[in-house]
């Protein structure tokens, strides 16, 4: 029944968006027509509005780069207001000023937009009474009651819910990536098998993205932090995963290598299953009810496919004249990958994690 309303709802387009920013607006009106002197106090629902975002991250940003981009505009504004008639020549000088300004400081462009903003609506509108002051409480009254209402309608059992569809999908990937290579009978098997681990790496890559973001937003409320803790830890398997990926694209990438050296790739086809099986060991302990001896069997798949990983390099150095680089890299890389499934450098996944949240804004590009 529960189900039912909320599909209903959803299909009306009344979600928890929807009403979060309704909410919002309407609760940061009647406050600030209740603490300020202005009956009308439009800025305030107007800033709640903008503000509202997806994650409480987003918001407090949103909301911070509001009220500086609006106490900035309404000081320039306010300081030149008097001494200009507004035509087009003072518009110019003015919002230009106060753009420059903000390009001196290195501000956000957020910032900056709403300096530009700001400054107009001062200029027009500074000389009536108490306009600068209200205009600066209706913005802070909207942007703490949009923050405050993001903490406590947070979704609070979802955003685990969907990090961990996201490592079960992103291993599920993974693994469907290793099929194509053991089964692989052609070049042309290989090469399409290349294109899709480039492209997991790139969907992995942006599903960690997304999870990093969620989780820096627990850091912003009192509550749920056992939700918060589910989070981190999720983080830190994409995080494993991630480098996986870039393993089974080194694997794909040497193995159309070996066919270009007319080596035969096929004798790799049963070290990349035995790999492949420990892979999915490893997604059925994440979701699996047992952890203890899901784990226990993990480490004994990993552990098995470790040994007999010498008897396979022996067999296929035998099998060629000369020292492969590639017959190498397709090994190392398949031993980093039971490091991450074993988890064997905790201590390195967490600190990897932690600088990545360091430098979320800083893009990056990895292809090879």
């Amino acid at each position: 029944m529960v189900y039912d309303v909320q599909h209903i709802l959803r299909r009306l387009g009344i979600t928890l968006e929807v009403l979060k920013i309704a909410l919002a607006a309407g609760l940061s009106w009647f406050v600030a027509s209740s603490v300020t002197e202005n009956p009308y106090p439009i800025f305030a629902p107007l800033a709640a509005i903008l503000t509202t975002q997806v994650t409480i991250a987003d918001s407090v940003e949103k909301g911070v780069y509001r009220i500086l981009g609006v106490i900035v505009g309404v000081t320039i504004g306010g300081s030149f207001s008097s001494f200009f008639v507004v035509n087009a020549w003072s518009i110019f000088c003015i919002i230009g000023l106060g753009i420059a300004v903000g390009r001196v400081f290195h501000l956000h462009p957020q910032i900056i937009s709403q300096i530009g903003v700001s400054t107009l609506l001062v200029l027009e509108y500074g000389h009536s009474q108490g306009y600068m002051i209200g205009r600066i409480e209706e913005t802070i009254i909207g942007a703490i009651i949009a923050v405050f209402l993001n903490i406590i309608l947070s979704p609070a059992e979802s955003s685990s819910f969907l990090a961990k569809k996201a490592v079960m999908q992103s291993i599920l990937c993974l693994t469907a990536n290793l099929e194509r290579l053991w089964k692989a009978e052609t070049k042309e098997d290989l090469a399409a098998a290349l294109y899709e681990a480039r492209n997991a790496v790139q969907q992995i890559r942006k599903e960690h993205f997304m999870i990093i973001q969620v989780t820096q937003s627990f850091r912003y409320t009192p509550f749920r932090r056992q939700e918060r803790d589910k989070m981190v830890e999720f983080s830190f398997v994409m995080n494993r995963l991630e480098h996986i990926s870039l393993q089974v694209r080194g694997i794909s990438r040497s193995l159309l290598d070996l066919t270009e050296l007319d080596i035969e790739w096929k004798q790799f086809q049963q070290v990349v299953h035995d790999v492949q099986i420990c892979l999915t060991v490893f997604a059925r302990a994440i979701d699996g009810e047992n952890q203890a001896l899901l784990n226990d069997a993990l480490l004994m798949a990993v552990r098995e496919t470790r040994v007999n990983f010498s008897g396979y390099f022996l067999s296929i150095q035998k099998a060629t004249q000369f020292p492969i680089p590639e017959i190498g890299a397709i090994f190392s890389d398949l031993g980093r990958i039971l490091d991450e499934i074993e988890d064997k450098f905790p201590d390195l996944n967490k600190k990897d994690v932690l600088f990545r949240n360091q430098l979320l804004r800083i893009g990056g590009n990895d292809t090879r």
